[in-house]
């Protein structure tokens, strides 16, 4: 098994918080493709930037539908919220702290892509 190190040198980083990381791959490979891994908490999600998008606005969507829990004494640990995903097979159950530092994770990515398409433009001029 490789150490976090090692394969800290086989991936481009876009954005990371506290609940996981965007990355691209430095292969060959993976270079040509504009694809983006997103990980967080043991989930992998190798998408395009409109389905990172879709994400973010999946996850908008979510936490602007969270039904009051405000009494709850298990609301930040209770995952009552069904959050649909780019793929159509695939729903996550997470809680709203999750929901919270996913939002900042796509919405990170998003911003590092945007600013990373802006400077490639701004170049070419």
């Amino acid at each position: 098994m490789k150490s976090f190190s090692a394969m800290e040198q086989e991936i481009c980083k876009i954005y990371h918080n506290n609940i996981g990381i965007a990355f691209r791959w430095q292969s060959a490979l993976d270079k040509a493709s504009e694809k983006v891994q997103v990980v967080f908490k043991h989930m992998g999600f190798h998408l395009t930037r409109e389905e990172v998008e879709l994400f973010s606005n999946q996850v908008a969507c979510s936490r602007e539908s969270i039904s009051d829990c405000s009494r709850c004494a298990f609301k930040k640990e209770c995952k009552n919220i069904l959050l649909e995903t780019p793929s159509a097979t695939v729903s996550l159950a997470v809680n709203e702290k999750e929901l919270e530092e996913l939002d900042d994770l796509l919405n990170g990515t998003l911003f590092w892509l945007d600013l990373e398409d802006y400077l490639k433009n701004l170049c070419r001029n």
